[in-house]
C-alpha cells in the first residue's frame, strides 16, 4: 500500500533517475530536465505531494498557480513505472486528491504530450477535457 505525503527535497533525487519514459519524453519536448521540473514542482506547488511505496518516492504531483491568472491552476504529475504496482489504489484515490489540491482554483489546466496515452486515459478518467492541440502537446482543462 502506498501513502501520499508532503514532498521533501530528497524525493527529487529518489525519483529523477526512475521516471517513466513517457514523462521524460514530455519533459524533453518542453526543453526541461527531470531534476529541474521536479524542483520547480516542489517549490511552486502549494503544496507538493509525493507518492511513497516500499520506502521509495514513485511519483510527485501538485498544482502551481498560473502566473498571469492565479485563479487558474496548472496540475501536474511525474512518476515512475512503479505506479503500476499500485494502480488500483492510485486510480481510486486520484479523484479525491485532485479535488483536494484543485479546490482553490476556478480552472485546472495544463498540457500533455500527444504520445503520452496512459496520461490521456487517466486525465479523461479524472474529468478533464482535451481542448486544443499544439504539436507535440494537447491542452486539457477542467472546472473543479
Amino acid at each position: 500500500m502506498a501513502l501520499v505525503r508532503l514532498s521533501q527535497e530528497s524525493d527529487i533525487e529518489d525519483l529523477e533517475g526512475r521516471m517513466r519514459t513517457a514523462d521524460l519524453v514530455e519533459l524533453k519536448a518542453h526543453g526541461v530536465q527531470a531534476r529541474s521540473a521536479l524542483r520547480v514542482g516542489l517549490v511552486m506547488s502549494k503544496p507538493c505531494f509525493s507518492i511513497e511505496h516500499k520506502g521509495r518516492c514513485i511519483g510527485m504531483f501538485g498544482v502551481t498557480p498560473e502566473p498571469v491568472d492565479p485563479q487558474t491552476g496548472l496540475v501536474w504529475l511525474l512518476g515512475s513505472d512503479e505506479i503500476q504496482d499500485i494502480s488500483r489504489q492510485f486510480l481510486r484515490e486520484s479523484r479525491e486528491w485532485l479535488e483536494r489540491i484543485g479546490s482553490q482554483y476556478e480552472l485546472l489546466t495544463n498540457v500533455v504530450h500527444e504520445d503520452n496515452h496512459l496520461h490521456h486515459k487517466w486525465l479523461r478518467f479524472l474529468g478533464f477535457t482535451f481542448i486544443r492541440r499544439e504539436k507535440p502537446f494537447i491542452e486539457f482543462a477542467r472546472i473543479p
